[in-house]
């Protein structure tokens, strides 16, 4: 085979990786999330983008500029904010909040105009506690026993008991 027939498919390729990207991205539960959209160009007024679940579930739709929730998943209802004034930017990420462990998994965002895929993966997990102090540095008690140690030293001391 030639080695010129090579390069189309390169093109294609690179021109693929381009368009389409993943991300990963990590919340807590009852927190909140910014799941990433970018694109570099600067798109049109007039923009439509859709964000989806796993590809099937709308979490939000821009058309034609304007927000479009008649169809969204009950899911995400009161729960998405979107940043209008940042799409002039290229940037359509959204914030999930209240996050809850049904929420992890694939998530897309796609801008049928520009052939851009963007997609994200969110994983949702409970929040850490944080685990209790261990030590005298905390307690009150410690301080007052170490100010009475010298004192009781004296006080039992073997040499003051000569009187």
């Amino acid at each position: 085979m030639d080695k010129r027939c090579w390069l189309p498919v390169c093109v294609i390729l690179l021109m693929e990786l381009q368009v389409s990207s993943q991300e990963r991205v990590k919340g807590f539960t009852r927190g909140k999330v910014i799941l990433p959209c970018r694109y570099n160009a600067m798109p049109t007024e007039k923009v439509t983008m859709f964000w989806r679940y796993k590809d099937d579930r709308n979490v939000y739709n821009i058309v034609s500029g304007k927000a479009d929730l008649t169809d969204q998943d009950r899911q995400f209802r009161d729960r998405i904010r979107i940043f209008p004034e940042e799409w002039a930017n290229g940037n359509f990420s959204l914030l999930l909040t209240d996050l809850k462990d049904s929420d992890s998994g694939s998530y897309s965002c796609f801008i049928p105009t520009e052939d851009i895929l963007r997609q994200v993966e969110l994983s949702v997990q409970e929040k850490p506690t944080p685990e209790p102090e261990v030590g005298p540095k905390s307690s009150s008690m410690s301080i007052r026993v170490e100010n009475l140690s010298p004192f009781l030293f004296l006080l039992l001391s073997p040499a003051l008991h000569f009187l």
